[in-house]
């Protein structure tokens, strides 16, 4: 009885997944759709072709899964004395790759708006695993100065390294 309770419930479980796998796994990106590393970094420009800042986070709504607001960089040198504003994501009009991001405000404008008002976390991140290297989610290689990846020398978001 029992050995037939288990293999009812293996079977079930295996009919199971693939359905429930399905409604989780998104295969492909829309053709409507943008990545976000083709977003941030992005130039912001006016309508009239001046630099306004760059794209340096997304604001997301928890509940709805939406994107309500870029924030971007205005203003400084060299990233220095910059101030962060946030715009209604809806404000700006972005080509289909991501590459020409344009907005209806000046400079100027941008430059004497009220900087954005972050939220504190209310709680830490869970803590990274312990260890160097091996396989997971990230991939399989060493992380080198900015960089995460196999072989040699690696690129990544924190810039070039020497992987180990």
């Amino acid at each position: 009885m029992l050995t037939r309770l288990m293999t009812t419930a293996a079977a079930i479980t295996l009919v199971a997944t693939p359905a429930l796998t399905q409604d989780v796994l998104v295969e492909n990106q829309g053709a409507d759709e943008l990545r976000g590393n083709w977003v941030i970094g992005a130039t912001v420009t006016s309508t009239e072709g001046e630099r306004i800042g760059a794209i340096d986070d997304v604001i997301l709504d928890n509940e709805e899964g939406n994107v309500t607001a870029a924030v971007i960089s205005v203003g400084g040198f060299l990233g220095f004395g910059a101030k962060s504003i946030a715009v209604d994501w809806s404000e700006l009009e972005i080509d289909w790759d991501g590459t020409e991001v344009t907005l209806d405000l000046t400079r100027e404008q941008a430059e004497e708006a009220a900087e954005y008002a972050f939220r504190d976390r209310e709680y830490a991140p869970a803590p990274e695993p312990e260890g160097g290297t091996g396989t997971g989610a990230t991939g399989t290689g060493a992380t080198g100065t900015g960089a995460t990846g196999t072989g040699d020398t690696g690129t990544g978001t924190g810039g070039t390294g020497a992987l180990e």
